[in-house]
């Protein structure tokens, strides 16, 4: 998304140092908050405050635009709602982004209908009536390309040499990538259990629509998956996920959900579902992004 283009705006919410008259001097602090964007933020004062005192804030987007994160000494910055310790004058930053319809295309080579080991791909039982969650994983070329481990035509590959997919891939810069069409299974879960469940032991495959997001996790995490010497290897920047995959997954996400009515409590990580053997999406994923 090219935040170049986004309107900037400012808004300066002035105080004062001190205090006049013969009363004793407080200290105080001034909050000059900025938004980016369309949207605007509340604020628990009028913008002067005693030194050390919490307060609360909250952004708020215009219709058609969606809460990003803040810039700025704010408690969490990817909270619509959150504090600041005024312990000095402050300056934060809320960031709105359009809030869009994903654009969907087809992964390299196409859809996939016939996987690399010769089988076809098949339809779910009850078809899109099967769909009841989904489910969240990571994924990168980063064993055999450390550093270079984004590469969609390699992630085509890994899926056929592998014999697994996901029904979408969401890439470093946003950009969804399907595979498998949401009506037909993806071997992306494999062995696992879920809430007891016994529909779902071994079986998620059939009620998941299964996103791979772009991403390598903490260097521990990585270290059974890709080796020691790939794991050295891997720039500190590709670890974890970008800005531009949670505005792209939150997008996917509201679309799916409401096509075919899956709770939130329904979006699971791959990790949750087989805690034995998985790890992903990681200790580096932002869960508190997803809204």
């Amino acid at each position: 998304m090219n935040m170049k283009k986004l309107l900037v705006a400012g808004l300066l919410i002035v105080g004062s140092l001190g205090s006049t008259g013969c009363s004793p001097q407080r200290e105080t602090a001034t909050l000059t908050v900025h938004v980016q964007g369309q949207g605007f933020v509340q604020t628990a004062g009028e913008g002067s405050f005693a030194l050390e005192t919490i307060v609360d804030v909250k952004a708020l987007p215009d219709a058609g635009w969606q809460f990003l994160r803040w810039e700025g000494a704010v408690a969490e910055t990817s909270q619509q709602e959150t504090t600041i310790l005024m312990d000095k004058s402050k300056t934060i930053r809320a960031i709105f982004v359009p809030e869009e319809k994903p654009e969907i295309k087809a992964g390299p080579g196409g859809l996939i209908t016939r996987r690399g080991d010769g089988s076809t791909v098949v339809q779910r039982t009850r078809g899109e009536a099967d769909i009841e969650y989904i489910m969240l994983h990571a994924i990168s070329d980063a064993a055999a390309n450390p550093g270079d481990p984004y590469n969609m035509d390699r992630i085509r590959s890994i899926f056929d040499d592998y014999s697994v997919e996901a029904h979408y891939v969401i890439d470093r810069d946003g950009a969804i990538w399907q595979f498998v069409q949401d009506d037909q299974i993806a071997r992306h879960a494999g062995a696992g259990s879920w809430m007891q469940d016994p529909r779902l032991t071994n079986a998620m495959n059939r009620y998941a629509i299964g996103i791979e997001l772009l991403g390598i996790g903490t260097r521990a995490e990585m270290k059974n998956v890709i080796g020691s010497r790939a794991n050295t290897l891997v720039n500190s920047s590709d670890r974890g996920f970008t800005d531009a995959q949670y505005v792209a997954l939150n997008s996917l996400l509201q679309t799916l959900q409401e096509r075919y009515e899956i709770p939130a409590q329904n979006i699971i990580s791959h990790h949750a579902y087989d805690p034995g053997r998985k790890w992903d999406p990681g200790e580096l994923f932002d869960w508190s992004r997803i809204r």
